[in-house]
């Protein structure tokens, strides 16, 4: 008697032995695959046991062996590798070939094709013949080999024809990074295998194992004393030069002041992590922000990002017209989404994005000390729209610590992803503060979440295999690269709509609330109340302390105060009418001879000779940076809403961990972009 698990054809089957028979197996774990013949009959094919044998007699007294078994409902074959050899090839069946499977064999296919279809046939059979040896003798690799041979070729003739222009050391930077990429992984073996040659073994042994551990505390506190002096001489050099700019230093003291008061468990913080991610982030504004070199290259990605998005111009001419630029927010802007997400999702297909998740995830492991799951879904936030890095990481979720997850939905909330660039440009941001600050808001994250959820136990995964398995699940995910492009900007129609929602909903949702404050206002005397004039106040210290001019200081407070209360988007669009106030000021000042007056009520400016007024005013260059810098993050009551539903879904029995920790997420994101915001006044 047997139950069937399986196909018709073929599948596994438990073999259920007579009752005599079934006493002498019970102590025995067996695995039976049968296959049905013709006439529906089980046939043995395989069998796996673990323990000892035990012989099987039947009811005759007579040993019954499993092998022997098989011969007997197989006319005395035999047990072979027969069965499983026909499977493989069958398995190799070419689609040429399956198709003759249709006419019953190959010699009747053969004999009723004409000589033209023989010779195509005759020509497919060739090429499939050629294309198996070639891919036997490279080992697979055929088409890699193809295109390396295509692009060095390509390489000499470009490099001879024009060297020394931008376009040229660009062709140059690229291939030496695809070289190193191509490389890391024979030399990373290579050393392994010499390291393995020269000790003897893979791992160190208890005794040498002691003295590295020994070694490392002695270099960590000279790369504590180093890295000190190094912030410390800089900041000195800087505060002779600039001494304005040091009003941001006690700015990022208090911020994390703030996250040890929110504590979990302050006895617990690991002061090792705190130090090098302001460390991080204190060598990647004085990159980015000091040094020549730095800033070059800043504003060189920033152009590389806009000719990459002048791409949708044509798109938006093609499916809106000519004229989407009047109404550049919902044709203009919001597609740059779709076109975005299509090629990062293209890049992940192709492992691309992978590799430089991992990259940044590793150095921020070497130097934080961090989960590679959670420096993992950091640098995912650099590049993803903070679901989608939350998304990514969905297999692991139910696994994380308590701090962990706290930083992965911090990472949510601090991270702007590389998805919204394209709008945001659109809107008139500058990339030239937006690229940095998607870097220097990761191990502010980190600074935040550790010292508000500490690490109290070691965490499950610590291995260098997740981001293998993350890309892995990632790429299987799409059938080809035309599904990831289709997929990818599929995908982003969702944010899309939440976009459009959010700005024509909250827009409105703020005006009536502002209309109604004013007339709750104007009830006790105050005139123009309003959620800008409310926030300008609360937030006006925080503003201070991240070094803003004093005369921008509300202003700067009420966009913070859009970005807490409502969304980052709305504080960018109006940073974004702010710049343009100033653009019309400067105008009105230089046709004006910089004798023109002007009228201020409020945060509002009237440009008296032309009669306009600048709706709350302007903001200077330099706190346009440090704001732009703060903005970088949807550390929002939305955001927030959004990311808890996300979580409940993929993790339903954390959801009152997770609600529980959604107002301290929000804090925690905002204090780490705070602190970014810091780090862009030190050195601007």
């Amino acid at each position: 008697m047997s139950s069937h698990n399986g196909d018709s054809s073929r599948g596994t089957y438990h073999v259920n032995y007579p009752n005599d028979a079934l006493a002498q197996v019970a102590n025995r774990e067996q695995d039976m695959q049968v296959e049905m013949s013709n006439m529906g009959e089980p046939k043995l094919v395989s069998m796996r046991h673990s323990g000892h044998a035990h012989p099987i007699h039947d009811k005759n007294g007579t040993l019954v062996d499993g092998f022997e078994q098989v011969n007997m409902h197989d006319n005395k074959k035999g047990f072979s590798d027969e069965e499983d050899t026909k499977k493989d090839e069958d398995e190799e069946l070419s689609e040429f070939e399956l198709e003759l499977d249709d006419h019953e064999d190959k010699e009747r296919a053969w004999q009723e094709a004409n000589f033209i279809e023989r010779g195509i046939l005759l020509l497919q059979h060739g090429c499939r013949k050629t294309h198996r040896f070639l891919k036997k003798i490279t080992k697979g690799h055929f088409f890699l080999i193809v295109f390396l041979v295509c692009f060095s070729v390509y390489f000499i003739l470009a490099m001879n024809y024009r060297f020394g222009d931008e376009g040229s050391h660009r062709l140059l930077g690229c291939t030496i990074v695809g070289i190193c990429i191509w490389v890391f992984p024979y030399l990373k073996r290579f050393v392994l295998s010499m390291f393995k040659k020269l000790y003897g073994s893979d791992h160190l042994t208890d005794g040498h194992a002691e003295k590295w551990t020994k070694a490392k505390t002695i270099i960590r506190w000279i790369m504590y004393f180093v890295m000190t002096a190094i912030m410390v001489y800089v900041c000195v050099d800087e505060g002779r030069k600039k001494p304005r700019n040091m009003r941001s230093l006690p700015g990022i003291a208090i911020f994390l002041l703030i996250a040890l008061l929110c504590s979990s468990r302050p006895s617990k913080v690991h002061w090792h992590t705190i130090f090098w991610s302001i460390a991080l982030q204190f060598i990647c504004a004085v990159f980015v922000l000091k040094w020549k070199f730095g800033k070059n290259s800043i504003v060189w990605i920033q152009d590389r990002f806009t000719e990459f998005f002048d791409n949708t111009d044509e798109g938006s001419k093609l499916a809106f017209g000519d004229t989407y630029k009047d109404h550049m927010m919902i044709f203009g802007a919001v597609p740059l989404i779709l076109y975005t997400n299509a090629v990062f999702t293209i890049l992940y297909y192709l492992g691309v994005m992978q590799y430089i998740i991992r990259f940044i995830g590793n150095i921020l492991r070497f130097f934080l000390g961090v989960s590679p799951i959670e420096a993992m879904s950091v640098s995912a936030g650099i590049f993803l729209e903070g679901l989608a890095s939350t998304m990514m990481m969905r297999p692991f979720l139910a696994k994380l610590t308590k701090s962990e997850m706290f930083t992965v939905m911090t990472g949510c909330m601090s991270s702007l992803g590389g998805g919204y660039l394209g709008i945001l440009a659109a809107f008139g941001v500058s990339l030239e503060y937006l690229i940095p600050a998607m870097l220097i808001s990761a191990p502010a994250t980190f600074a935040i979440c550790k010292i508000m959820v500490p690490e109290v136990r070691e965490p499950d995964e610590d291995n260098s295999a997740v981001a293998d398995q993350l890309g892995a699940e990632e790429k299987s995910k799409y059938l080809n690269i035309f599904d990831a492009a289709q997929t990818g900007a599929l995908s982003m129609l969702p944010v899309i709509a939440n976009v459009i929602v959010v700005a024509y909903s909250f827009f409105s949702a703020v005006t009536w609330i502002n209309h109604t404050l004013g007339w709750f206002g104007d009830r006790v005397g105050v005139d123009d109340l309003s959620i800008e004039v409310i926030a300008s106040y609360i937030l006006y210290p925080v503003a201070y302390a991240m070094g803003v001019e004093p005369e921008d200081c509300r202003r700067v407070a009420m966009l913070m105060g859009y970005r807490i209360g409502v969304y980052n988007v709305i504080a960018f669009l109006k940073l974004t009418e702010m710049k343009y106030n100033k653009a019309f000021y400067d105008q009105y000042m230089l046709a004006t001879n910089f004798t023109g007056t002007i009228t201020k009520h409020r945060e509002d400016i009237t440009l008296d000779g032309w009669n306009k007024t600048l709706n709350n005013g302007f903001i200077s260059d330099r706190s346009e940076a440090i704001i732009t810098y703060c903005l970088c993050g949807f550390s929002s009551a939305l955001s927030a809403a959004l990311l808890m539903g996300l979580i409940f879904i993929l993790v339903p029995k954390r959801k009152k961990w997770v609600n529980n920790a959604a107002i301290p997420a929000i804090l925690a994101g905002n204090l780490a972009n705070c602190m970014t915001g810091c780090f862009a006044s030190l050195f601007y």
